[in-house]
């Protein structure tokens, strides 16, 4: 597993808030923050995973739930 191209992606994350489609980046902020959390990149992956984790509140999406439990179980949330 290795550490995401973010300057490849960095296009389609500024293409997707374009085109609001705000449920697919907050997957893709989940997959990159397991990523990293996989990597032993903390600080990183929780980054990515509370963007993913907003937006999946603001759109009511079930993502929601996994990601409050791994920034639970990574001390980030209450």
């Amino acid at each position: 597993m290795s550490i995401p191209d973010f300057e490849k992606y960095n296009q389609l994350v500024l293409d997707l808030f374009e085109k609001e489609k705000f449920e697919e980046l907050a997957c893709l902020y989940l997959e990159w923050g397991k990523r990293l959390l996989a990597l032993g990149k903390l600080d990183e992956g929780c980054f990515f995973l509370t963007q993913g984790y907003v937006l999946a509140l603001e759109h009511g999406m079930e993502e929601a739930v996994e990601i409050y439990e791994i920034l639970k179980n990574h001390e980030r949330e209450d």
